[in-house]
């Protein structure tokens, strides 16, 4: 077990050493597969700002509760606390039915409904801001909401919600057509690359296979060489994404400023960033098997 994970661990570092040795070469197959990533990861660091930014929208969707007329100030009172303490609301206001009516003859200029009307005939009303924007969440809690005691009636905008959320739902499917796309280049690129490294190599690679070197033996040097590039390659298009967003977030935050709001490119999180390496490590290791497996079924035909 010792011998295998020497064998292992010398492989990785000649790879390594390899591309150290051979820097211009090297250079140019990392900023292909840098720049092939990029592109998909800066798309995915503008729908994830988004995402995180929508909570915060002044125009996030809102819930209105209306109540009861005979909602008296023990109803008023338990409504209060139950929406301090769920989870999914992220603030509220109470409007009293008489600011209500007095915010009615304000606006519409009329003077003397008091006195007209014998009672007040608008509600006291809740205008909740929930934590969440998606359709299935809003939904669940808006149908909890018209739940509690003295509610008559609990609405939102429908349409908005539904756009927002398809206009969301839109970004996730470009992020993952952009993935797809570019993850297949990632194959071709690896594939193209280790190809070549074989080429330059046939002929020891035949002397091996004639003194009974192993499959598993000459594809080893070629995986970690894949592993090492595709490693470094999303270490720099992660740091790509860092430069764009420093270079292009004082526009967005001036240009936000203007609206009153605060909208920033935000980095990937440290699991986002991890995620992002296996995946990368993983395309390029096929690609390396690709043009391994081809090579070597080449030589088993001569």
């Amino acid at each position: 077990m010792k011998y295998y994970i020497y064998l292992h661990a010398r492989s990785a570092k000649d790879a390594f050493v390899k591309i150290v040795h051979q820097p211009f070469s090297s250079l140019l197959s990392l900023a292909t597969l840098s720049l092939a990533l990029l592109l998909p990861l800066m798309l995915y660091a503008v729908v994830a700002s988004v995402q995180d930014y929508a909570p915060r929208m002044a125009a996030s969707p809102q819930i209105t509760l209306f109540m009861d007329l005979s909602a008296d100030d023990v109803a008023l009172g338990s409504v209060h606390q139950q929406l301090k303490q769920h989870r999914l609301v992220a603030r509220y206001i109470f409007i009293s039915k008489d600011q209500a009516l007095a915010e009615l003859e304000s606006h519409d200029d009329i003077s003397g409904l008091r006195d007209i009307l014998p009672d007040n005939p608008l509600p006291d009303a809740f205008v909740v801001t929930p934590t969440v924007t998606d359709l299935q969440s809003l939904s669940s809690l808006q149908k909890t909401l018209s739940n509690l005691p003295g509610v008559h009636q609990a609405q939102f905008d429908m349409r908005w919600a539904q756009r927002f959320y398809e206009l969301i739902k839109l970004g996730h499917r470009a992020v993952l057509l952009f993935a797809l796309v570019f993850g297949a280049a990632v194959v071709l690129i690896t594939y193209n690359i280790i190809y070549m490294q074989i080429l330059g190599k046939k002929e020891e690679i035949v002397v091996s296979k004639l003194i009974g070197a192993s499959d598993h033996f000459i594809r080893r040097a070629f995986f970690y060489h894949a592993c090492w590039q595709a490693l470094l390659a999303a270490l720099i298009a992660w740091l790509g994404t860092l430069w764009v967003a420093g270079a292009v977030n004082p526009v967005i935050h001036h240009f936000a400023s203007l609206y009153h709001e605060k909208i920033l490119l935000r980095p990937l999180y440290f699991d986002e960033l991890t995620l992002f390496i296996l995946l990368t490590v993983a395309l390029t290791v096929l690609g390396a098997r690709l043009a391994v497996g081809q090579h070597l079924r080449q030589l088993k035909a001569h």
